[in-house]
């Protein structure tokens, strides 16, 4: 057990500022309803934030996480690799699940695009808003770096990375903070469990020449 929890342990910047951006999320959602929290954040834009969000999204994107994979890959870092795939795999069925069964609207749908600040070409893009998947995917991706990554630096890296796609799903008003909020709880403990049930120590059997634990050892 300890062995499993040290990896978590050497990067608790990254999950500690996990836990406190799902706390303050939570309360935001708990206290505020649904519509009235949305349009609270939509009302704050500007033409230069707009643009940076646009770009800054695409990182939530699944041929992101892809790229990720395919370049963990060529660095013969198969368990990486495959634990990325796997975890982007099954949290995207899940979102994609969830999204189907609850049917929610998005805001341009639940609002109409009059009401709200929308962006040509960017907001109104698919139907269902719950959950979030660019937040789930970005959240599953970061969750494992972290973990491979430790450190303080990229622990807070890789969380401001992780909260700043997912608030920028609420900026370009693609989702509700709600739906930000079940994404990367989401995308993070689908990431958890990829790790705790598929460890690298696996990889390390199936292809003794790859260096899991000289390249973990390098990173401490």
């Amino acid at each position: 057990m300890k062995i499993l929890a040290k990896p978590f342990l050497l990067n608790r910047f990254y999950f500690v500022g996990f836990l406190i951006s799902v706390l303050i999320l939570s309360l935001f959602c708990l206290l505020i309803p649904k519509s009235a929290g949305f349009l609270l954040i939509n009302q704050f834009h500007c033409i230069l934030i707009d643009y940076f969000f646009i770009l800054f999204t695409n990182l939530g994107n699944g041929f992101f996480a892809i790229a990720i994979m395919l370049f963990m890959l060529i660095r013969k870092k198969i368990g990486w690799s495959v634990q990325i795939g796997i975890s982007f795999l099954l949290s995207g069925i899940v979102v994609q699940i969830l999204k189907h069964l609850i049917q929610s609207p998005r805001p341009k749908l639940y609002f109409g695009s009059s009401h709200i600040h929308c962006i040509y070409g960017i907001t109104g893009t698919g139907l269902f808003s719950f959950p979030s998947g660019h937040t789930a995917t970005i959240f599953a991706l970061t969750t494992l770096l972290a973990v491979y990554f430790p450190g303080k630096r990229s622990g807070i890296f890789f969380i401001g990375i992780a909260v700043l796609t997912g608030f920028s799903r609420i900026y370009l008003s693609q989702h509700f903070p709600v739906d930000v909020l079940a994404g990367s709880i989401i995308g993070a403990l689908i990431s958890v469990l990829i790790y705790l049930f598929i460890p690298l120590q696996f990889f390390e059997k199936k292809f003794p020449k790859n260096d899991w634990q000289q390249q973990s050892v390098k990173l401490r």
